[in-house]
């Protein structure tokens, strides 16, 4: 049964919302201030998800999908004009913040979009891609094993989009109709900023760009010369420097051709980047986070910083050069080793990097009573350990800058670290790393109740 409906406001997560005999109904593709005709298609206390069938009434931000394969692989909000995307997102982040995060009165700065000029595509420098049962190679449909079959990907560096059609056209024909039974997928990771030092002028280069590229061989597959294949694709596509073929013989196994790390380079810092760590995934917007979360922190020459989440160290190296000491924190030994490797890498020898978990080590910070003046935090998609947050709550640094990657857990512990009145959030800066989804970086800014 088909019904019609007044489309209200946008959800975290990429659906629009409108209401049907008293309960949210969720519809994928549409924009608010839409009316649509709809199919309902999952029913559950409280709410509903439908298709959209029919635009009764169509938004003036409505535009035509750039790429429509992509539209079911992650790009949701490509149907929305650039401008409006980043207008949404303030305003889901402002919403969560409000019903979540407890706080009625939050400052939610417009979000900072794509430089003027850039395209709001092209603009990621890693990418995992995966092989479908019948040799399908793209990306996986949204909550689903299928996977979308893409003889390019806009999403990618255009360097790194050659990378990928190189090595889709060699996995086809290196394998055959047994690809899938060999190679779970592959991920390519490229090092933008070492070639071009204009982040926004790389936006649009397809000069090669130094690649890591790590195949994920199926679990159980038996390939033969997996080292024979590695230096193959490592002479035929530009700019690889090295290749990782993970799992083969079993969990742990590796063969590697070449080199297993890059270095990258962001507002004339150098960076080691392991295959297995993580980094930013859009590098003209990590330099707009970077400068934001230093104006927002405002680092003092005589504090102690502390980097919790650390990563690479991205923020430790410009937090050393502005503090007089950096204590970075991070579970990851892949990323621990390429810290301790970028602190030599850019001459600072005020950054000490101790590898476990957070909520551990702030604990010990705190039973040695170190001093910690500021600090940063950049957790994954989950949010802060309860613990690490009670912890960064007893240390009682003067500002404390939250970098999210999901505002709906940077609200939920906004909401902690703001409910014994020690903290009081200040404001909230949406930077837009993710054009064309409903994926939101933000970074918030919560200061000592009592500090000037």
């Amino acid at each position: 049964m088909s019904i019609d409906v007044e489309l209200t406001d946008l959800a975290y997560g990429g659906d629009a919302v409108g209401r049907y005999e008293g309960r949210v109904l969720f519809v994928p593709g549409g924009i608010p201030g839409e009316r649509v005709r709809v199919e309902i298609v999952e029913e559950r206390r409280g709410h509903a998800r439908a298709d959209l069938l029919e635009i009764l009434r169509q938004a003036p931000e409505r535009v035509e999908p750039s790429y429509p394969l992509l539209t079911d692989c992650g790009c949701q909000w490509q149907h929305i004009a650039y401008p409006a995307q980043l207008t949404w997102k303030a305003h889901i982040v402002r919403q969560l913040l409000v019903r979540i995060g407890k706080q009625p009165d939050a400052v939610v700065h417009p979000t900072i979009g794509m430089p003027n000029g850039i395209s709001p595509w092209h603009y990621r420098n890693i990418a995992l891609f995966s092989i479908g049962p019948a040799g399908e190679v793209g990306f996986k449909l949204t909550d689903s094993h299928d996977v979308q079959d893409l003889e390019d990907c806009q999403l990618l560096h255009p360097a790194l989009d050659i990378v990928y059609r190189c090595v889709r056209e060699k996995l086809i024909n290196y394998f055959g109709d047994s690809l899938s039974e060999k190679i779970q997928g592959f991920t390519i990771r490229g090092a933008i900023g070492a070639v071009n030092s204009n982040l926004a002028a790389a936006a649009e280069s397809v000069k090669p760009v130094p690649a890591l590229l790590s195949l994920h061989a199926r679990p159980g597959s038996l390939i033969e010369d997996p080292q024979q294949l590695a230096n193959e694709l490592i002479t035929i596509t530009p700019g690889i420097v090295g290749v990782i073929v993970e799992r083969v013989g079993g969990r742990y196994g590796r063969v590697v051709s070449g080199q297993e790390f890059l270095t990258d380079m962001i507002l004339s810092h150098r960076f080691r980047v392991s295959s297995d760590s993580f980094f930013q995934v859009n590098l003209v917007q990590t330099a707009v986070l970077i400068e934001k979360v230093l104006q927002m922190l405002e680092p003092q020459r005589n504090e102690v910083a502390l980097d919790g989440y650390s990563g690479v160290g991205l923020f430790s190296a410009f937090l050393a050069a502005r503090t007089a000491r950096v204590v970075a924190i991070e579970s990851q030994p892949s990323a621990v080793i390429d810290a301790r490797a970028n602190a030599a890498l850019n001459n600072q020898n005020n950054i000490t990097t101790l590898e476990g978990t957070l909520e551990r080590i702030l604990g010990q910070l705190h039973y040695r009573r170190e001093r910690v003046d500021i600090a940063l935090v950049d957790p994954p998609r989950a949010g802060c350990h309860p613990k690490a947050l009670q912890a960064l709550q007893t240390l009682a640094p003067r500002n404390i800058c939250y970098v999210s990657c999901d505002p709906s857990t940077l609200a939920r512990d906004i909401a902690t670290l703001c409910a014994n009145g020690r903290y009081r959030l200040v404001s909230a800066q949406p930077v837009d790393m993710f054009p064309q989804t409903y994926h939101i970086e933000c970074i918030a800014l919560l200061a000592r109740v009592g500090s000037r």
